[in-house]
């Protein structure tokens, strides 16, 4: 985690706890405001920031060895995912997980990512919305608003 507290931190706190009190906790998460925003394709793409996070397994029982990785950035409609490679980087570019909104409800996370260690394809479907998302959506736009 940053030095200082980021908007989606609420957000991505409750996610951790859910999948800790699952007994899913990541072996590393961390949020961050630095990384380029590569949906931007306005005048200033390429230089614009967008907020991230990313949890990470560093192994699995199944054809994910090697661990996954999930990944949550704004401005993404839906969370991604990835398998690691044996050295730590992700086999390929994330892929979307349609079942999770920006905001789904932190269990509907938890079932994703117990059917992704297991190695098994995600329920389809949509993940209902987390009910405290208003008051992060709050911070994030106050966010978009302050100069960078």
């Amino acid at each position: 985690m940053p030095d200082r507290a980021l908007p989606h931190d609420p957000y991505i706190t409750a996610i951790c706890d859910a999948l800790t009190a699952a007994g899913l906790e990541p072996d590393d998460y961390w949020t961050s405001d630095a990384e380029v925003d590569r949906y931007d394709t306005g005048p200033d793409a390429g230089c614009t920031t967008m907020l991230d996070a990313h949890l990470v397994w560093t192994e699995s029982r199944n054809r994910h060895r090697h661990g996954i990785h999930l990944v949550w950035e704004h401005p993404a409609e839906q969370w991604q995912w990835a398998p690691r490679a044996a050295d730590g980087v992700l086999e390929h570019d994330p892929e979307f997980l349609p079942t999770l909104g920006r905001y789904a409800d932190p269990a509907a996370v938890v079932a994703v990512v117990r059917a992704l260690l297991a190695g098994e394809e995600p329920a389809v479907g949509h993940a209902p919305y987390w009910h405290e998302a208003d008051a992060v959506k709050r911070a994030l736009a106050a966010w978009e608003a302050a100069p960078q």
